[in-house]
């Protein structure tokens, strides 16, 4: 079935191609949204003309294209997801997410733009592209993370902070009773040395016969 799409439609076409389609995905879909007319001799002419316009919005915007081009990839997308021990994902990551984040970040970006097809499930370094104009494409940079990874890390950090406080109150303590101890027997001493006299004047005195 030949039609001319009005609009662009993703993996078929943009406004003006003229596209053979299965009939049914034609009567079915295309025709009754609008988003394709019968190509017949008449809409030939529009479809001309739908092409030329195409082509003039495209040059105008080119030069935008490309900043946004540079500007997606000079950044890192970082997305948490719940992952298991072996960092595998429960779930995946779709274009839905990286759309989400994309707009989380300021750029606005089409869903359709997104070309992600079947999903992240692992954690890592991706590189998806985004087309961001008919003639530009940018490779984005996403991050898949783990979400408790940052929550995990602290508590670790915690642990390890009330051992260090842990063992730095043993080693006080132990430096103490090191102190103590010679204090103790010097102590002692003096109390001996201080008594053996008045035990030895006991001594001297001979009992009377």
């Amino acid at each position: 079935m030949k039609l001319i799409l009005t609009d662009e439609v993703e993996d078929l076409g943009y406004a003006g191609d003229v596209v053979d389609v299965a009939a049914g995905y034609g009567r079915n879909f295309l025709l009754p949204r609008g988003l394709a007319i019968p190509a017949t001799k008449g809409a030939m002419k529009e479809a001309e003309a739908l092409t030329r316009a195409r082509r003039a919005r495209e040059a105008k915007t080119l030069d935008g294209a490309r900043a946004a081009k540079e500007a997606l990839e000079a950044r890192v997308l970082r997305i948490e997801a719940r992952v298991d021990d072996r960092g595998r994902l429960y779930g995946s990551v779709g274009a839905a997410d990286v759309h989400r984040v994309l707009r989380e970040r300021g750029h606005e970006v089409d869903r359709r733009r997104v070309d992600l097809k079947g999903g992240i499930k692992q954690v890592g370094r991706y590189q998806v592209p985004v087309r961001v104009h008919p003639q530009v494409v940018a490779q984005v940079t996403v991050e898949v993370v783990d979400a408790e990874a940052d929550e995990r890390a602290a508590e670790e950090a915690r642990v390890v902070e009330e051992r260090r406080i842990a063992d730095a109150a043993l080693a006080a303590a132990a430096a103490l009773e090191g102190e103590e101890a010679p204090a103790a027997a010097e102590e002692a001493s003096a109390e001996a040395a201080a008594a053996a006299p008045a035990e030895d004047a006991v001594a001297d005195v001979a009992p009377e016969a």
